[in-house]
């Protein structure tokens, strides 16, 4: 029943995110695609640290950030990425973009929750080689598109002063096709293989939220998360056919009887994961913090595609950022009460290609923007804000065989705040 209900919720506020392009790497073409990173664009802006939790932002990372939440949050955030593509035989360049999270989070008298929709995965990548070996030259070209996207449901409450705990259930749900294709020189139809994949699937995660004060001033944050291993399940289907190149008119189809070979529907194991993020700094004034996540991918398993040339192993993050903010409180002055937040983060996807690790590294900036006036309730003062970064990154190198990429790529968030289930005192 609980599972019919998140597909139910997961139709209703994402029905159009289920095919977006929001990616154009060969690299997709790993797992289950790029693994999109789970925040916002306030953590993106920071290098993915999600240490920090206050009372007027979503952390859609740590569920226990929602025990400090005191306002109803709607979050939303979208990107474009550009992306240059250098090889030993040709540079190119391709874009992309999608939405990256719809959110609302709404704080009760004793706990906060939070629901919404974001990217787990996508796939999108276009390759081709020529085989010129032959009388007749032979192209060979390689599509995939799609994705996995989840639903999600977070709670978090304060349990003490100082710590609060959290949990969250996701359900994922997605499609993944790739087509391998082969032409001949001077003969019109090709011939196809298309794979096709439908996959469903729960998991959870669990996290708690530290947060000490030193002294009046300054204060220690400390977070920790844990999603412990699980599957998804894919049901495939596979086809043979041919098709016109001068009119795209399909000739012949086979379809496979892939349950002959127990294939028709395969379990995908998808590694535990956790987090561990400290921060020091002064509250709504500045913050430094470091993160680390580690992956457990290298058991990663598809029966049904099988490449030759791609492993797996474990994945790593480190990120480091903050933000500083010159007047929180400030009513004169607009600017002062602008956040700038910065991060550095180095990556090791947890994909192997030609026995190569596929490595990644980014720089990021970013500012965010208060929109609207204070709320002044409950002790918390705040506002809703517009949050604008960029960042720079590489990933892959251009030896092996393999493709470098050098991108960069803008994010835009909002964070719109009100106060919800406040007792009139009036009538």
């Amino acid at each position: 029943m609980l599972k019919k209900v998140l597909f139910s919720i997961s139709l209703l506020i994402s029905g159009y995110s289920i095919a977006q392009n929001s990616t154009a790497s060969p690299y997709s073409l790993g797992g289950l695609g790029d693994v999109t990173f789970r925040g916002n664009a306030i953590n993106r802006m920071m290098g993915g640290i999600s240490v920090y939790a206050d009372s007027i932002h979503a952390n859609l990372n740590n569920p226990a950030s929602l025990g400090e939440l005191k306002l109803t949050t709607f979050s939303v955030g979208v990107h474009y990425r550009n992306t240059q593509l250098i090889s030993d035989a040709t540079n190119e360049d391709v874009a992309s973009g999608s939405l990256d999270y719809i959110a609302v989070s709404i704080p009760t008298k004793h706990f906060s929750f939070s629901f919404g929709v974001m990217p787990f995965s996508s796939v999108g990548y276009q390759l081709q080689s020529l085989d010129d070996t032959n009388e007749q030259n032979i192209l060979n070209r390689y599509e995939g598109k799609g994705g996995v996207n989840k639903t999600f449901i977070s709670v978090g409450l304060k349990v003490f002063k100082f710590l609060n705990i959290g949990g969250t259930l996701n359900f994922n749900f997605g499609s993944i096709s790739s087509d391998a294709s082969r032409q001949e020189e001077n003969v019109d139809f090709g011939t196809f293989l298309r794979n096709s994949s439908q996959i469903r699937g729960i998991d959870y995660q669990l996290g708690a939220h530290l947060k000490v004060p030193l002294s009046k001033k300054f204060s220690i944050d400390a977070f920790a998360t844990f999603s412990p291993e699980h599957s998804l399940t894919s049901e495939n289907e596979q086809s043979f056919f041919t098709r016109s190149v001068s009119t795209q008119t399909v000739g012949t189809v086979i379809e496979v009887d892939l349950a002959d070979q127990n294939l028709d529907k395969v379990d995908l194991t998808i590694g535990s994961k956790y987090e561990l993020g400290l921060g020091f700094g002064q509250d709504k004034k500045w913050l430094l913090g470091a993160q680390y996540t580690a992956i457990n991918s290298g058991n990663f398993q598809n029966d049904f595609i099988q490449l030759n040339n791609v492993s797996y192993e474990n994945g790593s993050r480190l990120s480091v950022g903050g933000y500083f903010i010159p007047n929180y409180s400030s009513i004169t002055n607009y600017w002062k009460r602008m956040a700038f937040r910065a991060g550095f983060r180095q990556e090791i996807s947890g994909i192997m290609i030609n026995n190569t690790s596929l490595e990644e590294t980014g720089i990021s900036f970013g500012v965010s923007l208060p929109l609207g006036g204070y709320y002044s309730a409950a002790n918390v003062a705040g506002y809703s804000s517009l949050n604008i970064g960029f960042e720079l990154g590489k990933r892959g190198v251009n030896t092996n065989g393999l493709i470098e990429e050098n991108y960069w790529s803008i994010r835009v968030g909002a964070s719109l705040n009100d106060l919800w289930f406040i007792k009139r005192k009036y009538n």
